[in-house]
């Protein structure tokens, strides 16, 4: 199993064309699939896999009507 290069909001905010503030936030909840790679006092850092963003966005397709 290789290792990828793990996404922080900014990038992923730039790839779905979102706030960062909002990507924050479906990170928190669980929305956006990610990690956890540090918990301080006050807040957490998320990342995301950019497998697991792929996937993600795959199960979101709209197809033609």
């Amino acid at each position: 199993e290789s290792i990828e290069k793990l996404l922080g909001p900014k990038e992923v905010a730039e790839i779905l064309n979102l706030r960062r503030s909002k990507i924050h936030r479906m990170m928190a909840s669980g929305e956006i699939p990610s990690v956890i790679v540090s918990r301080g006092a006050c807040r957490r850092v998320f990342r995301v896999k950019p497998s697991e963003l792929m996937k993600w966005m795959k199960q979101r397709e709209v197809g033609p009507s």
